[in-house]
């Protein structure tokens, strides 16, 4: 990144570094958050909470589900981590409250409507993820901390784009799905995923989720669309991005983190086009007034 951006000159290379430093300043590298999360549990837990895996076993309710989702969307950081802190003192599981910072994680990409924004609530889902597949497949003492992390980042992001409501129902409310057969509405899914139309794909998987049908054709069909973007995109990380998706969904709980995988697929190739113009247009400017350097073609394909 340094070196394209001496290539190019100083003055002209505040594009070239939007490539790179959102990736490398997102929030789970704020070691002074960790720091507090090791305070926290060993201020405010038996032992540190490490040993609540096996000891905390019960469920968060339903009503408890929403109204911590409905925190994490709404409250401040110190309520959301009281929160937290009081449902682990109350045997509530770590496997539990995972699953629902999931599901408010997958609320972020299910309520950001403006395409600038949209990776904003990409990056805790997937950090989300990624932290409950390590939590579901390991016996680490230190997995409290996490949950306070991954509820932190979910707050910050959904306080920052004021995502206090969702659109979802009046979305879904607009294309009048509900006299479509299952089968009907797989079909479609495949087509608006394809051609990138967001509030269409999201209101088909909710009409499709709603009908109670097979879970698994659903699951299906939103992998096999991620295999074809895979295959169109010559970028490792949008196949890897895709991949990413479905198995989020695979392992999903119940609420949000199914139905967040088609807006992720199908708003991912006009976000990624949107951030990267401003970039192609100075590469465009810059090979004009100094001649001979690749053209955006070439640089998309290095």
């Amino acid at each position: 990144m340094t070196e394209l951006a001496d290539f190019i000159g100083c003055e002209r290379a505040h594009g070239v570094y939007y490539i790179g430093v959102p990736d490398v300043a997102i929030g789970p590298l704020y070691y002074s958050l960790y720091d507090a999360a090791c305070v926290t549990v060993s201020a405010d837990l038996p032992d540190a909470g490490k040993h609540l895996r096996q000891t905390n076993q019960a469920a968060l309710t339903p009503g408890e589900v929403d109204e911590m989702v409905q925190l994490l969307m709404t409250a401040d950081g110190p309520t959301v981590w009281s929160e937290l802190t009081t449902h682990l003192r109350n045997g509530k599981s770590l496997t539990s409250l995972g699953d629902t910072i999931q599901i408010a994680a997958a609320e972020l990409i299910l309520r950001t409507t403006m395409p600038r924004n949209f990776t904003d609530g990409q990056h805790p889902f997937d950090y989300c993820n990624t932290a409950n597949y390590w939590m579901r497949r390991t016996h680490s003492p230190y997995q409290t901390r996490v949950l306070y992390l991954m509820a932190n980042f979910v707050n910050d992001v959904a306080r920052s784009n004021k995502l206090f409501t969702s659109p979802i129902e009046q979305e879904w409310a607009r294309f009048h799905l509900d006299d479509r057969t299952p089968q009907s509405l797989l079909t479609e899914l495949d087509g608006v995923i394809m051609a990138y139309d967001v509030p269409r794909t999201t209101a088909t998987a909710v009409a499709y989720l709603r009908s109670g049908a097979d879970r698994q054709a659903y699951q299906a069909t939103v992998a096999i669309a991620a295999y074809k973007f895979s295959r169109r995109s010559a970028q490792p990380q949008d196949h890897a991005l895709h991949v990413r998706g479905v198995r989020a969904q695979l392992d999903a709980p119940a609420g949000s983190a199914p139905l967040a995988t088609v807006p992720l697929l199908a708003g991912w190739p006009k976000v990624r086009a949107r951030l990267l113009r401003p970039i192609h247009e100075r590469l465009d400017q810059t090979s004009r007034l100094r001649g001979g350097f690749p053209s955006p073609e070439l640089f998309r394909e290095s």
